[in-house]
């Protein structure tokens, strides 16, 4: 290779990069690991392993050197074409690598897809194959950054790219020129992987601050650059008009705006073009002259307002409409396909929607609209009418030329005369994917430059123009810092960076009242489309502003006012500031109807004193009856403030709102709606649950219908009965196995209070190592926030609050005695006087009582008043014979259940509430007689000893409970006969005659 290379600016700036950028980090050692990662694929293709195919493509999908188009084609190949895929990957992956195999396996990857593998892409397909067996020698190949790379240096290539492998290895000649020239400039010697990424750098990455203004000038002068990093093609000077997120889509909608700006034929009607003046004219008078109030929905009404039109009106309308529904993530592909080709059927013309487009309407789109962009779709049609009233103004050349640059197209779009800012952003995107972003809400747009401002020297200005311009100029950095990854500011790294509530981030629903300062303020609001609250003197903070920054800026406003108030006003304004957002649901009342409404745009200052600070709402035609809407809406409309949080009712509001016959315009989500909080039927008891635990099946129902209907159980009795166990095993069954986190438990005793079991202040550390005191929830607080969450309302969740009645209950409840009873309503919070708060439907409580520890009867009549308590008695009710069972199921003998009921028999006499349970014996050490020896000696004695104080002495406790007195009495309560066999098997094994003749004499005793 013969030809004089420009080789001194690009070492210049390649020396500056090496200063300042970690090559090592940033382009050489990712490509290492893929091509490991590779190489470990090649193994298995050639040891026939049949999983290579997913392993291939899991890998690729790693990276960014392989377009993901291409790994989409071949990650969809039927079975024959993945079988040659296997064939033509062997034969290249065989032997030593070498260049010249490129030619046979760009020609048979084409075959396979020749829809989107160019030769270029091809070969940089190979030549990452090629970087498995050898990174340092074979380098990635990314075909527009070596044309950029050659037409820099003035390397001219037309001779060699004619083949795959020509092209390839002038890539590597160049290359190797490349490395010894850095080397001659003293930076280094590099090998061809790490020389591939300071070409790379060079020609993608911006500067680092580092840099001085004159040689960033300088710089961007040499590569070419223009409007701040875009893209540029080398040869033309223009910015390439490339495909972005979803190239399906984003192709079929240049089909129809391409041909519409031109003023060429549509995609949907060969026979004619639909953009002109007269088409739009008739469309503009059908639909907003002529507007339609009524309450169906908008096909409904477009189909009366477009009645009798010309065929092209008719097709006009079925192109806005694919352009306003093709990037919609959150509407489903049939119903867009049917949107569209309802519209053209009612031309009569017997026209069909072309493949290319009904194959993008079924993909996935690039944006979620949201609420606010599909109630607002007949201004969206207006404002594209107007669109085409611009188009129409200007000549052929100039439409050519605004077509061809994305800054122009972003002056034309500015041009209409009107604002509905959703689909202007969307024409945008759609138009030039590869410049503009994908990202419908201003707000969004602004927030995201505010975060990332700093990243690309400030911004331009605040005109729409200047905002594409930064944020085209933000992706570019951004882009260029992961290697050509895909950039998603609704996504991490980015998303908490300018969007910190991003957790916070679901719909959500609101009351405002209407009559603020005594003026009835809904007339207005359904009249002109909004929502407001007054805030005559709250002065100017930004929408998204912090409550410390709201509650200062109310502090020094409202000093007129008593300072409880202003701390209730500051709430309220930060809800209508700073949480309400847009696709919020709305609501308000007049006297007994509810009102709804979704918010479309950001909170905005008025100069007006009665509606100061607003938000634009789409409201319903419709009201509800309020006495007919669904629990627990009626609650929260109860709640006291100007701006309440409806969000705990957000899935019973949505369905309100969808179920209005003008509101059915609302996005087609596939995901789920928020359940409602309900209570959840609990399942029933199986049979073998039942054995497992060794009661009775029946009774254990009797326990479950008891929670459904009254949520709120206790489990009393003496010690040893079971009650945490069963009631622990009991909630793990009825929440399922799968969700064994939605059981709790907590334990009372006399120390414990309010702030431990609901909320309270701790002591807590802060950033700059001062100590203070934050609000800091307890467990029954957590598990009600989880039941109660998106998603859970309808799940089960317990809470088992174990030794209730150790606890001073009146103190640990507090307030919540009455969310006990009335479980719909709900309460203002003793540390939170400012919300209120209600159990959830779904939150089951079960307590248990220790009867040994405190009399059940000196519990608190409140409690016993809103819990169901059933006893579990060692000789009544569900626990009767469990011991019997236990041991029958183990194969065990009945002597430990005959031990029980004799101790049992013997304490009966004295009080029924002192009687031992049958887990004290059910443990594996009470098989043998040292270990029953040991239960006596170290748990059962000593609670007799202190049940019995003052009634008897020690030795008398000993004396008539003791291990030795009960194997007598239930030795005799087995009978005559079974003693004497007994007692046979005892002298026949030598054991004590001593003992045997003393149970003879008890017999004889007894008998008698």
């Amino acid at each position: 290779m013969t030809q004089s290379l420009k080789w001194t600016p690009l070492i210049e700036f390649a020396g500056k990069f090496i200063e300042t950028v970690d090559l090592a980090a940033d382009e050489n050692d990712y490509k290492r690991v893929l091509a490991a990662k590779l190489a470990v694929v090649r193994d298995d293709l050639l040891a026939g392993d049949p999983g290579w195919h997913s392993h291939f493509i899991r890998t690729l999908r790693t990276t960014n050197l392989v377009n993901y188009r291409t790994i989409g084609a071949m990650d969809k190949l039927d079975d024959a074409s993945s079988h040659s895929l296997q064939t033509l990957l062997t034969r290249f992956w065989s032997g030593e690598p070498e260049s010249e195999n490129l030619n046979d396996l760009v020609a048979g990857l084409k075959e396979l897809n020749s829809r989107e593998l160019s030769d270029g892409i091809a070969t940089g397909v190979g030549s990452v194959l090629l970087m498995a067996v050898n990174p340092t020698e074979f380098p990635p190949y990314r075909p527009e950054a070596v044309r950029q790379f050659w037409n820099i240096i003035g390397f001219d290539y037309k001779d060699a790219v004619r083949t795959s492998q020509g092209r390839y290895d002038a890539f590597l000649d160049v290359l190797d020129q490349f490395r010894s020239e850095l080397a001659i400039a003293g930076l280094g010697d590099f090998d061809r992987l790490e020389a591939q990424g300071i070409m790379w750098t060079v020609m993608n990455v911006d500067p680092a601050d580092e840099w001085s203004p004159e040689e960033l000038a300088s710089f961007q002068q040499w590569r070419g650059d223009k409007m701040g990093g875009a893209k540029v093609d080398t040869e033309s000077g223009q910015v390439e008009r490339s495909f972005g997120p979803a190239p399906d889509v984003e192709a079929a909608a240049q089909l129809i705006i391409d041909a519409g700006i031109l003023g060429e034929a549509s995609p949907f009607w060969p026979g004619g073009c639909t953009w002109t003046q007269e088409n739009a004219d008739d469309l503009i008078r059908r639909i907003f002259e002529n507007f339609d109030g009524g309450t169906d929905s908008f096909m409904g009404k477009i189909e009366r307002q477009l009645a009798g039109a010309p065929v092209g009106v008719y097709v006009l309308a079925a192109e806005f409409m694919a352009i306003h529904v093709l990037p919609l993530v959150n509407v489903r592909g049939d119903t867009k396909v049917s949107r569209v080709q309802s519209l053209l059927d009612w031309s009569g013309a017997n026209l069909e929607i072309p493949d290319t487009i009904r194959k993008a309407l079924n993909a996935e789109g690039a944006f979620h609209g949201g609420t606010g962009f599909s109630v607002r779709m007949w201004r969206h049609f207006c404002w594209l009418a107007r669109f085409v009233l611009e188009v129409r103004k200007r000549s052929a050349e100039t439409l050519s030329a605004d077509l061809g640059d994305p800054e122009r197209f972003a002056l034309l779009t500015e041009s209409v005369p009107d604002d509905p800012l959703g689909i202007k952003y969307s024409l945008e995107y759609l138009a030039w994917p590869s410049y503009f972003e994908p990202i419908t809400s201003r707000t969004h747009r602004t927030k995201i430059l505010k975060a990332f401002a700093t990243e690309i020297g400030g911004t331009t200005g605040s005109t729409d123009h200047e905002i594409a311009f930064d944020l085209h100029r933000l992706r570019q950095a951004h882009e260029a810092e992961a290697a050509g990854g895909q950039v998603d500011w609704y996504q991490e790294p980015y998303l908490s960076r300018w969007m910190p509530q991003a957790a916070d981030n679901g719909q959500r629903a609101w009351l405002v009242r209407q009559n603020q300062s005594g003026t009835a303020m809904l007339s207005t609001w359904l009249d002109e489309g909004f929502v407001s609250v007054p805030a005559q003197h709250l002065g100017t903070p930004e929408p998204g502003s912090p409550l410390q920054q709201i509650e200062a800026a109310v502090n020094s406003g409202y000093q007129h006012i008593e300072y409880s108030e202003r701390r209730l006003r500051a709430q309220e304004f930060h809800r209508f500031l700073s949480q309400m957002k847009q696709d919020d649901l709305v609501a308000s009342l007049l006297e007994d109807k509810l009102y709804l409404g979704v918010i479309t745009g950001p909170a905005e200052y008025f100069d007006e004193p009665q509606s100061r600070l607003r938000r634009t709402v789409v409201w319903l035609n419709t009201p509800f009856a309020k006495d007919a809407v669904p629990d627990p809406v009626p609650t929260l409309l109860a709640e006291q403030g100007s701006v309440v949080d409806l969000t705990e009712a957000l899935s019973v509001i949505a369905d309100l709102y969808a179920s209005e016959p003008s509101a059915v315009e609302l996005p087609d989500l596939d995901a789920p709606k928020p359940s409602a909080a309900v209570v959840p039927v609990l399942k029933g008891i199986s049979g073998d649950f039942a054995a497992s635990i060794h009661l009775q099946q029946s009774a254990l129902e009797e326990v479950v219908r008891l929670l459904q209907t009254r949520q709120q159980i206790v489990f009393y009795g003496p010690p040893g009965t079971g009650k945490t166990y069963i009631g622990k095993k009991l909630a793990e069954y009825l929440a399922g196995e799968e969700h064994a986190d939605h059981v709790k438990t907590v334990q009372f005793h006399p120390s414990y209070a309010y702030e431990d079991f609901f909320e309270g202040y701790r002591p807590a550390k802060s950033t700059d190592g001062s100590v203070g005191f934050t609000l800091e929830p307890g467990p029954l607080r957590r598990i009600a926030a989880e039941a109660a969450a998106d998603g859970n309302r309808d799940k089960p969740y317990f809470l088992i609050i174990d030794e209730m009645n150790r606890g001073n209950l009146a103190k640990i409840f507090g307030e919540l005695y009455f969310l006990l009873e009335y479980r719909k309503d709900r309460i203002n919070l003793q540390y939170s006087p400012d919300k209120t708060f209600a159990l959830p439907p779904n939150l089951f409580i079960i307590g248990t009582m220790n009867t040994s520890d405190r009399s059940i009867a000196m519990v608190d009549a409140a409690i016993r008043r809103r819990f169901a308590f059933v006893e579990l008695h060692p000789q009544e009710g569900m626990i009767a014979g469990l011991l019997e069972r236990f041991l029958k199921a183990k194969g065990k003998p009945s002597l430990r259940a005959d031990l029980l009921n004799a101790l049992n028999n013997e304490i009966e006499d004295t009080n029924r509430d002192l009687m031992i349970g049958p887990s004290y014996f059910m443990k594996p050490h009470a098989e043998t007689d040292e270990g029953l020896e040991e239960i006596w000696k170290y748990e059962l004695l000593p609670l007799l000893e202190e049940q019995y104080f003052g009634r008897l002495k020690r030795a008398q406790v000993r004396e008539k409970f003791g291990l030795a007195a009960m194997r007598r009495k239930a030795a005799t309560a087995v009978g005559p006969v079974d003693l004497s066999l007994v007692a046979v098997e005892q002298v026949l094994n030598g054991e004590g005659a001593e003992e045997l003749a003393q149970l003879l004499t008890d017999s004889e005793d007894t008998s008698s």
